[in-house]
């Protein structure tokens, strides 16, 4: 089968080239070999009065120096162009007629040569033949015509000159033909393992190139989609934005009890939905990797007590009591980071402690800070503290029965579970960790691997929020600059009820027939005129005075609006804006000398 097939059966195309790649990769103690057996032919042929001079000469030329130098600038020839240029068919063909011809080569040596009379001799004869087959099934079984051209004539040949011999060397003959039968089974099964290697290799490379084609497209549908969320962000922002400022300015006091229902039941609508977009517009950000670690030196307890001001309205609403322990202390992180994170969690404490209390430990050790958060409802069961970090993942509370599920719609404030995935990859991007306890007392999650840091001077704090903005916010003279009329309305709405003195402009042209003195400029980023906030905020500087307190409001999350708003040392605030965001941001300005950093 395996004689009929090389003559019948080419190669096939799609594989051609790997099966002459397989024989180029035949290690070189072939031919080391090759030359150590002619070389020991010639020396025994020498000794054969029958053998003539001139006969060992050209053997030895041909054998010895023609043949590994032919085969290796073919090698060369082959391997040195490149793949597309390379004639696999030409190349084998040639290799059918230099096979052919060794293998003529040595059994004519060997049928002039063998000498039974000397035993040693016709031993070593012998051996040399079966060796040197043997061999060629390992290099040129992959090409089954040469190994056929190569075998049959040097076998045949000596097979032919021991029945020649007559006598008990037509036993042995008999042997050489049945030995040749087996190379060529050997050589059949050979060529199958390779075919099957090759088939196996093409199979891993088509699924790797399957798979870079598959990344490649996920590339670029995310790259759409951080194209889409950029494109729609500010108008999707905006609306939101004056929705929820109008809201604050509403008289809620006068109102009766069921508008006041309506309201907070639309107030808590709006927030919900604010947090569903920021929440997928944060993991869209930290899929797409823009969002860059910033380390810095800050107070710890400072930041706590501004995420205790901001949700405390949501834990007086949930009769929850918000603690802070433990002792002053400076890090070196993130700031934005670290506080998005406790602010995710503690949202999570007081959704979950169910009118008790939710606590945020600090703990300092050696040079290592942690930051604990704690409520005391009925805890996560075990069988559901391996996925409470995955997105998309909630755990819906029922009498105190617990189970994970998505989109439920009957939890207290609806979300898309990205809360506790946000806060995983916000630790992993500062190769901080997350450790979780939790029992039927409470639950308490840590953010641990912070580094401490000494303390600068602090402003002291007042003892409530209240006392706060009526502090810092009373009579306070703020310019508002905003093209769009809802937005501005709604801000300067907002900031008048919070004691604050306003003044309005919907363009640069505007703000430059406002008369000082000013105290802040909040001002949005895009506007229609070809010019953004950060002009508005620089002529406003140069009219009002370089230190003049600056906040920018945008719609726009792009990296490039973010760097242009860092180098310009200002505060960044990104839309839709909650009332307690941006009262935060102005606490900040009035009692701080910030650093630019972004509030999303």
């Amino acid at each position: 089968m395996y004689l009929l097939d090389a003559f019948k059966t080419p190669l096939p195309a799609n594989t051609v080239h790997e099966h002459v790649n397989v024989f180029l990769k035949t290690p070189d103690s072939i031919y080391l070999g090759h030359i150590a057996s002619a070389s020991v032919l010639i020396f025994i042929a020498s000794s054969n009065p029958a053998v003539y001079t001139w006969f060992l000469v050209m053997w030895g030329v041909l054998e010895i120096i023609f043949y590994p130098l032919l085969m290796e600038v073919w090698r060369r020839s082959y391997t040195q162009v490149s793949e597309e240029k390379r004639s696999p068919y030409l190349w084998i063909r040639l290799m059918d007629y230099l096979s052919c011809l060794v293998g003529i080569s040595w059994g004519v040596m060997t049928y002039v040569s063998l000498n039974p009379g000397d035993v040693a001799h016709f031993a070593i004869q012998m051996s040399i033949a079966a060796g040197a087959t043997a061999a060629a099934v390992r290099s040129l079984a992959v090409f089954p015509r040469s190994f056929v051209l190569y075998a049959v004539p040097y076998l045949g040949l000596l097979s032919l000159r021991l029945f020649l011999l007559g006598d008990e060397f037509i036993l042995l003959g008999g042997l050489v033909l049945i030995f040749l039968s087996m190379m060529m089974r050997f050589g059949h099964d050979v060529l199958e393992s390779v075919a099957q290697y090759i088939e196996i290799s093409n199979e891993n490379l088509d699924l790797a190139q399957r798979y870079r084609e598959a990344a490649e497209a996920a590339r670029h549908a995310n790259r759409e989609k951080t194209r889409l969320l950029a494109a729609a962000s500010h108008d999707l922002r905006q609306p939101l934005h004056a929705i929820g400022l109008h809201i604050e300015t509403l008289p809620f006091s006068k109102l009766d009890g069921k508008s006041r229902e309506t309201l907070n039941r639309i107030r808590n609508s709006l927030q919900t939905l604010s947090k569903l977009f920021n929440s997928l517009l944060d993991v869209s950000l930290l899929d797409s990797g823009k969002v860059q670690v910033r380390p810095t030196a800050f107070d710890l307890e400072d930041m706590l007590n501004h995420v205790l001001d901001d949700y405390e309205p949501l834990a007086e609403i949930a009769h929850v009591t918000l603690m802070l322990e433990g002792p002053k202390v400076g890090v070196v992180a993130d700031p934005i980071l670290v506080r998005r994170m406790v602010q995710n969690l503690l949202s999570n404490a007081i959704r979950h402690s169910g009118g008790g209390f939710a606590r945020i430990i600090v703990e300092k050790e050696g040079s290592d800070v942690s930051i604990t958060v704690c409520d005391d409802g009925p805890g996560i069961p075990v069988e559901h503290q391996s996925v409470i970090f995955e997105e998309f993942t909630q755990i819906k509370q029922r009498s105190n029965r617990m189970t994970p599920e998505v989109g439920c719609s009957d939890h207290v404030e609806k979300g898309l579970g990205l809360g506790l995935a946000i806060v995983r990859r916000l630790a992993d991007l500062q190769t901080l960790s997350i450790g979780l306890d939790t029992s039927p007392a409470g639950t308490c999650i840590k953010i641990g691997g912070l580094r401490s840091a000494p303390l600068s001077e602090t402003v002291e704090k007042t003892s409530s929020p209240s006392d706060r903005i009526g502090a810092l916010f009373h009579q306070k003279m703020v310019l508002v600059v905003d093209d769009d009329e809802e937005t501005r309305r709604a801000t300067v709405s907002l900031l008048q009820t919070w004691g604050c003195r306003i003044r309005a402009a919907e363009s640069l042209e505007q703000m430059r027939l406002i008369e000082g003195p000013v105290d802040l400029i909040i001002s949005d980023y895009s506007f229609p005129h070809g010019y953004t906030g950060l002009e508005i905020v620089r002529e406003a500087r140069e009219r009002y005075g370089k230190g003049l307190k600056a906040l920018v409001i945008s719609g726009d999350l792009t990296s490039e609006v973010q760097q242009r708003v860092k180098t310009a040392n200002l505060l960044l605030v990104h839309k839709p804006v909650q009332p307690v965001q941006l009262r935060s941001a102005m606490l900040g300005l009035f009692s701080l000398s910030s650093d630019a950093q972004v509030i999303s």
